[in-house]
């Protein structure tokens, strides 16, 4: 199990695409929406940590992504090595004796039960850019058309 948390998005690049080709007033728009929108995943994703948790605090990552200098993009990363087990949760650790009967290591410590802090968090902050970036393209007089 990795220790990095990330997303990847299915159309992220023709949707970049669409975006750089918009007026650069719009595009100006569209740069503050997704700014917002991805502080805002970081916000709540490091307030659902457990405020014990330090390390895992400490591995939240926002990042921009530039293209030509401009940002077009940002990505949250959590580096922690606990970030993984914290969002898809741990197993109790056992062994079996030569005997048959199976013993808790106690290692990883008890069985932790998943939060999906991370995922869920970014896939409704997803949600929420996709209808911002939308109604956006809609004011612009832009027809669209699919699943947002």
């Amino acid at each position: 199990m990795s220790g990095t948390n990330r997303v990847i998005w299915d159309g992220l690049d023709e949707l970049k695409a669409a975006l750089q080709a918009l007026p650069e007033t719009c595009a100006g728009e569209a740069a503050k929406l997704i700014e917002g929108t991805a502080n805002a995943a970081y916000v709540a994703i490091k307030g659902a940590y457990p405020s014990r948790s330090g390390k895992l605090r400490a591995g939240l990552k926002l990042l921009p992504i530039t293209r030509r200098g401009l940002i077009v993009g940002q990505k949250i990363v959590n580096t922690s090595k606990y970030a993984a087990g914290y969002d898809h949760g741990t197993q109790a650790r056992h062994y079996v004796s030569a005997g048959g009967a199976t013993h808790r290591t106690g290692i990883m410590g008890s069985k932790t039960p998943p939060t999906h802090v991370f995922g869920k968090t970014i896939q409704v902050k997803r949600r929420q850019l996709t209808a911002s970036l939308v109604d956006l393209l809609k004011r612009q007089g832009a027809t669209v058309s699919g699943d947002a």
